[in-house]
């Protein structure tokens, strides 16, 4: 077996085991609904911090936001602004939550929207949101997470991988499902705070490794400007869109583009206009909105998490990692 399987089964099996032992330490923990469901109110200031960063990007800032930069070039790497407008709803909506919450005692979004519209259609509303979200959200999540399982599984003898992306997602489904559902939010918040540190330093380590392997920074800096000399690319040049025809890798192909559609038109010099832009980050502000992570609001003793989260961690934190080291690396 190939050295890297070993340290890969090695690091994955820790990573399995503290992720269990949370769901087991957790629902030792648990006495009431209070506990399971919003940590007892008693999550610290950092745990927070750092879960509820992971949870806002995760996975697919990981592996989807490098892998749109690479496809469509700087015209998407614009999007990386979306670790500013996604943790702008939290801004609006968390304290907030937090105070009715603590006034009230409430342990759920829909049990306080239930509350304040004075009947249960809201509550049932609040759960099929919440359903419609994360269901999609992880099923995105653990397919690229069993994708990628495949993939660094190959060897000369397993050429196609040592597991399937399917046994590779079900295997990481049923590790969530153990300590989701044994340890409730406390077990989700400390396997979360692991998840963003690395999240965080993974992205570094890899952007530090593709600039070292194409000769470092000034060596990239001339390949760069050799390709925007090109008509090089998915999409070739912006051909007058966005005030010239440059390489579509460095150019917004313009404001906005009125085709019959993706699919069956397809847009001059790239996807990513200022409008598909904005309108992507302002998608994307539903993260911090949703039923599913509005609840770990409640979860704090106190509002002061808040303001870190949102302004250090996510737009400053995430957001120069996501400009420097997945946009130019």
């Amino acid at each position: 077996m190939e050295a890297k399987i070993i340290w890969l089964f090695i690091f994955v099996v820790l990573y399995w085991v503290y992720c269990i032992y949370w769901g087991w330490r957790s629902a030792q923990m648990a006495k009431t609904a209070s506990d399971y469901f919003i940590a007892g109110r008693r999550l610290s200031m950092w745990v927070f911090i750092l879960a509820a960063t992971a949870t806002s990007f995760s996975g697919w800032t990981f592996m989807g936001h490098p892998g749109l930069v690479y496809r469509d070039g700087f015209q998407y790497a614009y999007a990386s602004f979306y670790t500013i407008t996604i943790p702008f709803t939290g801004v609006i909506f968390l304290k907030r939550q937090w105070m009715l919450g603590k006034r009230f005692g409430f342990v759920t979004p829909g049990e306080m929207l239930g509350t304040y519209f004075q009947g249960d259609f809201i509550r049932i509303l609040t759960v099929v949101v919440a359903l419609l979200y994360s269901i999609p959200y992880l099923g995105v999540q653990l397919g690229a997470s069993g994708y990628l399982f495949n993939v660094i599984t190959v060897t000369d003898g397993f050429p196609d991988g040592m597991f399937t992306q399917n046994v590779g997602m079900w295997i990481l489904s049923i590790v969530v499902f153990i300590y989701v559902a044994a340890g409730g939010l406390r077990a989700v918040a400390y396997v979360d705070t692991l998840q963003c540190v690395l999240l965080a330093l993974g992205i570094i380590i890899y952007g530090s490794i593709a600039l070292n392997a194409v000769g470092g920074w000034d060596a990239m800096q001339e390949g760069l400007a050799k390709l925007a000399a090109s008509d090089v690319g998915k999409w070739g040049t912006t051909k007058g869109y966005g005030g010239g025809d440059y390489n579509a890798y460095f150019a917004i192909p313009g404001v906005i583009q009125w085709t019959a559609g993706l699919g069956k038109e397809t847009p001059v010099g790239g996807l990513w206009t200022g409008i598909m832009c904005l309108t992507y980050m302002f998608a994307l502000m539903g993260i911090q909105s949703a039923p599913a992570f509005t609840m770990w609001s409640f979860s704090n003793t106190d509002p002061r998490p808040f303001a870190p989260q949102q302004v250090w961690a996510s737009s400053l934190g995430i957001g120069f990692i996501l400009f420097f080291f997945t946009a130019f690396t």
